[in-house]
């Protein structure tokens, strides 16, 4: 009797598909400069409020990345009671430009002022953001 081998599923980080958003923030005249990811793996940081989702080419290496983290800050209404609550918001995209080199976003969201204060930029990267 022969057996059929039966591989493990991959395990519930990574996605045989890369996320829907991963050209949202790809400006549309740039996409065809750009290595598209064919599968992709999500972390997510036990402790801290800190993800990473890291996009895979055909070829293996990796092409796509986007990390999101929150910093918190104690705040009181009242001077008695504390909660925590969001400072800042960072995310870093990038995607890998078909001359190696990367294209990376990256957005800095500060709380504390109505409405918040946003910040955001595009460069080139000789390397994938760490």
């Amino acid at each position: 009797m022969a057996r059929t081998r039966v591989d493990p599923p991959p395990p519930p980080c990574c996605a045989p598909q890369p996320p829907q958003d991963w050209s949202l923030l790809l400006p549309d005249t740039l996409r065809h400069l750009v290595v598209p990811p064919q599968r992709c793996e999500r972390h997510a940081d036990d402790e801290l409020p800190a993800e990473r989702t890291l996009g895979y080419a055909a070829d293996g290496a990796p092409s796509f990345c986007a990390s999101r983290h929150r910093l918190a800050a104690p705040a009181s209404d009242d001077d008695e009671e504390f909660v925590e609550t969001t400072s800042v918001t960072e995310c870093t995209t990038a995607w890998r430009l078909r001359d190696g080199r990367w294209l990376v976003h990256e957005s800095v969201l500060r709380y504390g002022r109505c409405p918040p204060e946003e910040s955001a930029r595009y460069y080139l990267s000789e390397t994938m953001p760490r």
